[in-house]
């Protein structure tokens, strides 16, 4: 089924997958991951081709798997196909670049030897790392099938065997009754494969070539032996072959006594006798080659052309009875198991005692299936490696054609000797994993095994891929944490090996490792998944999915954000949703952010769920529910000293904070941010208020005013309850307009909303109260200390402008407004006890009811004796029976200081009383409260 879309998301934003324009291959080395800059700051970090192409690819192929279990795997297999292809593509162009490249260089007039050498190593590197890539992915494309079920072997159909079989036959029924000899076939024909990849065999065998001084000429064989053998005939007048032991002929053969006398292809050891020093070279060229081609996995044709062009066609001959059964070789059609049987045994003793060089007894070990002979010219992983698969394979087959070839093969058998490779490695079913770890602990192979493209391939072979996929996942955990913990990736619960510091893994540094390793893990594990008998552990997923969860932090450190739902959706569990969570909340731009909810949407990701995780992901980060409340007896608005006639005491400027920006911490403002995402859905009504609420009191708690005032104004309360209920309440009135709340509790609420709280108005209510409260306060604390900046200007300079003026009058109406909820049972009303709240109440009502009465006393004495007269109002507004305010100065003990407070207003509307009435409208609003001036008047005497 194609993945639902979220109908909570309302959004025309789409994105695709296909690449965008090619980006440079190389880019500059980054710090390690867990010393990346701000998620905030441009990076240096850039991208190859390679990551939108396997991007795009793993979109197409797995976004949306449909059909059977089979079906499926298939689009799995394809794109493992794709990524083959391109990696191999890619790595085919750089070996074709690379010569043209260093040419254009070392044409240069201003280049000097060093830096070619830099050249050179940086180019063959990464020619290096482009090769093995491709080979990866060729060994995933053949190995996977195999293992999941659907190698090349199902498709041959048994049949009953005919009384004379070809050669192609037996090997048929072969594959088919021996499934580790289909495995062995398949790793062989990858090594064959990955050897062709190299350079031309002649070109291999060029050094030796021109070592023989034969210019040009390939063909006629031992020139330089033939010529001196016929030069011996001329000079001595002998007829027919020379013979070695005759009288005289160690002096006459121009004083060489070790050199043959005939030509034929035994002359060598049967006279145990020499060749001509650049005849040598020319047969060791020729055996060179016949190797190479033996290891590439040429065909026979192809053999045959070679040893053509150097007339040596014998040497074919003696290859062909045994070439590892290439479906495009010749058949035997009347074959004879017993031939066979006995022409290995005969390659066998050629190998071990015959042979003229290293080399020619390496390509009779290669027929007969032995190892000790191939090793001597074995020089990498894969020749190691192709030496040992190629000898169980063989030893596999000539069993098989003992058993199935009669007695005569039997009888063949026991005549002579051979390599037993199955009986010299022990169990067949564990000899993979023992020789990969073999080749790690070999001086030759272990500089090359323990590079991190080379050990993924060993734990390939040796069918330990999940396990080293895990090891890895927890050396990059090691990495991440070395220094404070990640929250990216986070520790594992899992027992780490004692070799996990080996240099086959590889760090958060290395991007392309990543790359490469995220898409095998997310093969491995969805194939998996397909599979019902093998199941990896919690634990384990975990550990392996850091891989993935790197790469991830390396996409947003590239710029790349697009991709990141599409890795995340690959990840389990929560897990999806704190990578999101983590990964995207830098982004700022809400139409940013709806592009990447229409791909989350598209990825059938939970967006609801997404966006409910986010914030709880953050505010844990800072255990905001066990964060003490450390304003309480630190949170101070007030100068200290005595209240001045005219301005009362003084309220702190700029009490939020020294800055002119809006700065805070990080950790605050992902929390904000996080509030953000959450608006953008529709819906969630609830949770959007249990997560502003706690974000209030954690900003509040830790008396961090700046983070607090960007939370009102970024997600006000006024728009969470129009955007996720419809109700519209509120005017856009910024001068103190609290009205929205009132409104809201006196609307019909939708029915969906009143479920969530078991059909409770009241319960609703409360929730959004708290909400309102908190908000009131934190613009509040903003409004007094607009008008503490405006009180110091005012002190500097009395001859301010109207506008300075009009200004103050705004803010003192809107601090008024903004302190009703705090005055009246402010956070005394809950859907149940927080002890937080109570906190809170003593932090702060003491010093903003303190601070109000300072601003109104500032107001009264430059706007209008009104204003003390409300101060004389919120005196008695305090005495109220059953005040919380009361009851919190009484706690705090610093009901002394609001009396004296109250009573400096009450001094200043005193002395003021003969200032100029105010405007009939004030007089109107005195009218209205009872209020008289001429009571406060005091006459002289």
């Amino acid at each position: 089924m194609a993945p639902a879309v979220d109908p909570s998301v309302t959004s025309d934003a789409s994105f695709s997958f296909a690449s965008k324009s090619e980006s440079p291959d190389l880019g500059l080395i980054p710090p390690p991951m867990d010393q990346q800059p701000s998620p905030y700051r441009k990076t240096v970090i850039r991208a190859g081709h390679e990551v939108e192409f396997f991007s795009g690819e793993l979109d197409r192929h797995l976004t949306d798997l449909r059909g059977t279990t089979e079906e499926k795997r298939a689009q799995v297999f394809q794109l493992v196909d794709s990524y083959h292809a391109h990696s191999r593509k890619r790595a085919d162009r750089l070996r074709e670049r690379q010569p043209r490249k260093l040419a254009l260089r070392e044409n240069e007039m201003d280049i000097d030897d060093n830096e070619t050498d830099d050249l050179t190593a940086n180019f063959d590197e990464e020619y290096r790392k482009a090769e093995e890539e491709a080979q990866t992915w060729d060994l995933l494309r053949r190995m996977l099938p195999l293992e999941y079920g659907q190698d090349e072997t199902s498709q041959l159909k048994r049949h009953t065997k005919p009384s004379v079989q070809s050669r192609n036959q037996f090997w048929n029924d072969f594959m088919l009754s021996d499934s580790l000899a289909r495995e062995q076939k398949v790793v062989l024909e990858w090594l064959q494969s990955s050897a062709s990849q190299g350079p031309p065999v002649d070109d291999i065998v060029s050094h030796l070539q021109e070592s023989a001084e034969r210019g040009d000429i390939l063909a006629h064989g031992w020139l330089h032996t033939r010529t001196k053998i016929k030069l011996q005939k001329s000079v001595n007048g002998y007829q027919g072959p020379l013979d070695p032991r005759a009288f005289g002929f160690a002096e006459s053969h121009l004083s060489s006594n070790t050199l043959v006398t005939q030509l034929d292809p035994d002359a060598i050891t049967r006279q145990a006798r020499k060749l001509e020093t650049q005849d040598d070279f020319f047969e060791r060229a020729i055996w060179l080659g016949c190797f190479e081609m033996l290891r590439r996995g040429c065909s026979m044709a192809e053999i045959r052309e070679w040893c053509s062009v150097r007339t040596e066609l014998w040497r074919t001959a003696s290859l062909a009875p045994l070439p590892l059964a290439n479906p495009e070789d010749e058949d035997q059609p009347d074959f004879d198991p017993r031939s066979l049987v006995l022409w290995r045994r005969m390659c066998f003793s050629t190998a071990r005692d015959g042979g003229t060089s290293d080399h020619d007894r390496a390509v009779y070990g290669l027929l007969a299936g032995d190892i000790a002979s191939v090793e001597k010219v074995c020089e990498t992983w894969d020749d190691l490696l192709f030496a040992h698969y190629n000898a169980l394979l063989r030893t596999r087959f000539d069993s098989y054609l003992v058993k199935h070839g009669g007695d005569e093969a039997a009888r063949a058998a026991q005549q002579f000797p051979a390599f037993n490779a199955v009986l010299h490695h022990g169990d067949p079913h564990s000899v993979s994993k023992r020789l990969v770890t073999l080749l790690e602990t070999d001086s030759r192979t272990s500089a090359e095994a323990t590079r991190p493209s080379k050990a993924l391939q060993g734990a390939i072979v040796a069918h330990e891929l999940g396990r080293y996929l895990t090891n890895q996942g927890l050396v990059l955990a090691q990495h991440a944490n070395q220094r404070s913990k990640s929250n990216l990736i986070p520790p594992v619960d899992l027992q780490v090996p004692d070799d996990l510091n080996h240099p086959k893994y590889f760090n958060l540094s290395d991007h392309n490792s990543l790359r490469v390793f995220s898409h095998v893990l997310i093969i491995y594990t969805t194939l998996n998944r397909l599979s019902e008998t093998r199941i990896i552990s919690d634990v384990r997923q975990e550990a392996m999915e850091n891989i993935i969860a790197a790469y991830i932090s390396y996409l947003r450190l590239a710029n790349m954000e697009e991709m990141i739902p599409l890795y995340c959706s690959k990840l389990h569990g929560q897990r999806v949703y704190q990578a999101l969570s983590r990964n995207l909340i830098h982004i700022l731009d809400n139409n940013a952010r709806r592009v990447q909810i229409s791909i989350m949407n598209r990825l059938g990701i939970s967006v609801s769920e997404f966006v409910k995780r986010q914030p709880e992901v953050f505010l844990t980060d800072v255990n905001d529910l066990l964060q003490p409340c450390e304003a309480k007896g630190r949170f101070k608005m007030l100068e200290d000293g005595p209240a001045t006639l005219k301005y009362g005491r003084m309220v702190k400027p700029d009490f939020f904070g020294d800055e002119e920006a809006e700065v805070f911490d990080t950790e605050e403002g992902h929390i904000i941010c996080s509030l953000e995402w959450l608006m953008l859905t529709d819906g969630l009504f609830v949770e959007t208020c249990s997560y502003v609420i706690r974000a209030y009191k954690y900003f509040l708690k830790r008396a961090h005013l700046r983070a607090a005032r960007a939370l009102s104004q970024r997600v006000p309360g006024r728009e969470i309850i129009r955007r996720k209920t419809g109700i519209l309440v509120g005017g856009e009135d910024n001068d103190g307009s609290i009205k929205w709340f009132t409104e809201f509790a006196t609307s019909e609420l939708p029915e969906d909303l009143l479920t969530r709280y078991a059909g409770d108005k009241n319960a609703v209510i409360a929730h959004v109260r708290n909400m309102w409260e908190l908000e009131c306060l934190v613009k509040a604390l903003d409004s007094m200390e607009t008008l503490s900046s405006l009180a110091g200007l005012a002190r500097k300079d009395s001859t301010n402008s109207r506008e300075m003026w009009q200004h103050t009058s705004k803010e003192v109406r809107a601090a008024k407004a903004y302190m009703q909820p705090v005055l009246k049972g402010w956070l005394t009303e809950s859907l149940r006890p927080d002890p937080d709240f109570q906190a809170l109440r003593e932090a702060y009502i003491p010093e903003t009811v303190l601070a109000l009465v300072s601003s109104l006393h500032f107001a009264g004495a430059t706007l209008s004796r009104d204003y003390l007269l409300e101060c004389m109002e919120l005196a008695a507004v305090v005495a109220e029976k059953g005040s919380v305010v009361a009851q919190e100065f009484v706690n705090s003990g610093r009901m002394k200081e609001l009396v004296q407070a109250f009573a400096s207003c009450s001094k200043a509307l005193a002395i003021f009383a003969s200032e100029k009435k105010a405007t009939s409208k004030e007089t109107k609003k005195i009218r209205e409260h009872g209020w008289s001036r001429e009571l406060w008047s005091v006459k002289p005497q």
